[in-house]
């Protein structure tokens, strides 16, 4: 049988491929022992055919695993050697002729056709480009010889529901507020929040893992506040916004002109916001062109229905305004962040 596992996330590239090895055999040992593991860059049929075709010693199955082939089948291995890599003993595959590589990708097509049963073949690929090697196992899996693994990023809107699936999985209790900053400031590098969800659930024990608790471990939202900060600017809510603007220079240390660029942000999204709306543009498409995920929508289009265009153009002038001023030191930056804030509530 024939694995192909593909795609961008790595965490799942590896869970897949750990799944497979946990099925070859319970004894871990006699895995490892059964286990060949190639480099596609320099692999050559001869190598993989020898690979495959040597029977297992005291199991069912001999694994092999291999890197990048398809890859360098379809022209795009070039750029996967890194330059600390140590030299390979076989001259690397881009310095093969043409001809040379066509007669390659001819007779690893052929013998991925004549893999023994005893072998399980795991071909692992970051990204594979469209190629006679991804052709061939396409075909191969529509009539069961072999089975093909896409390992694709999670869509931003399904980000929540599986990070409360994989923190049930690692046993965490998550409130709704400490999953949302997850998927907000951690994204979908999902390698990531796995990890953050096993220090959460190590510093929470057996209690719900907090916001508090996120913002207080997860370096990520480092940045929350500052977000809260431009929420709070456009809800109107001045005193919450004075309160957050000191924490973040005070307390985090946020440097100033990251913040103006922050505030410039929210107030462009704003003006974007209104205008898509007067064009008749429905939500889901409005925040696919913003990037933020669809459950903000509310707040944001609340936000934006409380200013005009001329008050958010306004804003925006002011934002530029405190930019000069820090940049020309016509005002330190704790001055001209405390001018901003200033006009900005007064624009309300």
């Amino acid at each position: 049988m024939i694995t192909l596992i593909h795609g961008p996330v790595e965490l799942l590239r590896a869970e897949a491929l750990a799944s497979i090895i946990a099925s070859c055999a319970d004894d871990p040992e006699m895995v490892e022992l059964n286990t060949t593991r190639l480099d596609g860059r320099t692999l050559t049929p001869a190598q993989l055919e020898n690979a495959c075709d040597t029977l297992p010693f005291l199991a069912e199955k001999r694994l092999v695993i291999v890197d990048g082939l398809l890859a360098r089948l379809a022209g795009a291995g070039k750029s996967k050697a890194k330059p600390d890599d140590p030299p390979p003993d076989e001259p690397p595959p881009d310095e093969l002729s043409p001809d040379a590589l066509k007669g390659q990708t001819k007779a690893f097509l052929s013998y991925f056709e004549r893999v023994p049963e005893s072998a399980l073949l795991v071909l692992l690929e970051e990204d594979v480009a469209a190629g006679q090697g991804v052709r061939k196992l396409q075909e191969m899996a529509r009539t069961g010889h072999a089975q093909v693994v896409t390992c694709e990023k999670i869509r931003k809107n399904d980000l929540p529901n599986w990070i409360r699936a994989r923190a049930q999985m690692r046993k965490v209790k998550l409130d709704g507020a400490a999953m949302m900053d997850l998927a907000e400031f951690v994204g979908d590098e999902l390698r990531q929040l796995d990890q953050e969800l096993i220090k959460l659930g190590d510093y929470a024990g057996d209690r719900t893992v907090t916001r508090e608790d996120v913002r207080l471990l997860v370096p990520a939202t480092r940045a929350a506040s500052v977000f809260d900060l431009v929420d709070a600017l456009g809800s109107g809510n001045g005193p919450l916004a004075g309160r957050l603007m000191t924490h973040a220079l005070d307390v985090d240390g946020e440097p100033p002109l990251r913040m103006l660029a922050m505030i410039a942000r929210h107030y462009r999204q704003l003006i974007q916001l209104k205008a898509m709306q007067a064009q008749g543009v429905k939500q889901g498409e409005i925040a696919r062109s913003l990037g933020i995920f669809e459950w903000k929508m509310g707040g944001l289009v609340n936000q934006a229905n409380r200013h005009s265009f001329g008050r958010l153009e306004q804003a925006m002038e002011k934002i530029l305004a405190a930019d000069e001023a820090i940049k020309t030191g016509r005002l330190s930056d704790r001055e001209a962040m405390d001018v901003l804030l200033a006009e900005l509530i007064d624009k309300q």
